[in-house]
């Protein structure tokens, strides 16, 4: 029996649970046809898109984005390990090999599989530690990503929201995951970048709290699955200008709109 030419006839290839581009398009199609859209028109737009899009000058990596997702967690087990704070309850220089702490060991609980040296490589790159004498500190809690990295981080980042959406849409009420959001469909631009200042500020002093807990509850919970799990804060913007108006100043009322009442009927 012949195939029917309509790619939604063909049987699809089989995929790999750890297909990240399909899990990613499986997921977004998923909330998109239960939200009204046509799988049909889901392909026919894709293929539009794709057909716009130049092609990578690299292949994908999946190790590469698992790696770049673990080693914050190397900074994070630094920070809060006792085995590796030094008396005021900071992170102690560590030599890179030795008989005590060591940065090898530290680099080994969070990346067995990983050559040490290679991760300290990656880490000096990405400005996250530096020397002092022959030993290493970390220059500060948080990692800061840089281009292409950056977009490989991201795009983990985007994978767990489909999987949280995808859950929450799909699922049982019992079996939600948190997701709130605030949105104001009416802010002034010009407010923005002292909004980003307080978010920035606020959801540091969360994220660095949840990391603790999270950290304490990996140390003192022993057996059991393991599974990686995170939180994750962003903002979203509009472009603007999308039939967003200033609000209307409210309506003068009590004494203020007798007063203006007054004055009006003085000036005519």
């Amino acid at each position: 029996m012949k195939m029917r030419a309509s790619g939604l006839s063909r049987r699809p290839r089989p995929r790999r649970r750890e297909d990240f581009a399909f899990e990613c398009l499986s997921r977004l199609a998923g909330i998109l046809v239960r939200c009204g859209h046509s799988p049909r028109a889901l392909v026919s737009d894709l293929r539009e898109i794709c057909r716009t899009l130049k092609k990578p000058a690299k292949p994908w990596d999946p190790t590469r984005l698992r790696f770049l997702v673990d080693v914050p967690h190397v900074i994070a087990l630094w920070h809060s390990d006792p085995s590796y704070l030094g008396p005021g309850g900071q992170p102690a220089a560590l030599p890179m090999r030795g008989t005590g702490p060591s940065l090898a060991a530290l680099i080994d609980c969070v990346l067995p599989h990983d050559d040490p040296d290679s991760v300290v490589r990656t880490l000096v790159r990405m400005r996250a530690l530096r020397r002092q004498g022959g030993r290493y500190l970390p220059t500060e809690r948080h990692l800061a990503y840089r281009q292409d990295s950056a977009r490989l981080h991201s795009l983990y980042a985007l994978l767990g929201m489909l999987r949280t959406v995808e859950r929450n849409v799909a699922g049982a009420k019992s079996a939600t995951i948190f997701e709130r959001s605030a949105v104001n469909p009416n802010f002034p631009v010009t407010a923005l970048p002292a909004l980003h200042q307080r978010l920035s500020a606020r959801a540091s002093e969360m994220l660095l709290d949840f990391d603790g807990y999270m950290r304490r509850r990996e140390r003192h919970i022993i057996g059991g699955a393991r599974t990686r799990v995170g939180v994750e804060i962003f903002a979203f913007e509009e472009p603007p200008g999308r039939g967003q108006r200033a609000p209307r100043p409210p309506a003068p009322t009590g004494s203020r709109a007798r007063s203006r009442g007054r004055a009006r009927r003085r000036g005519t």
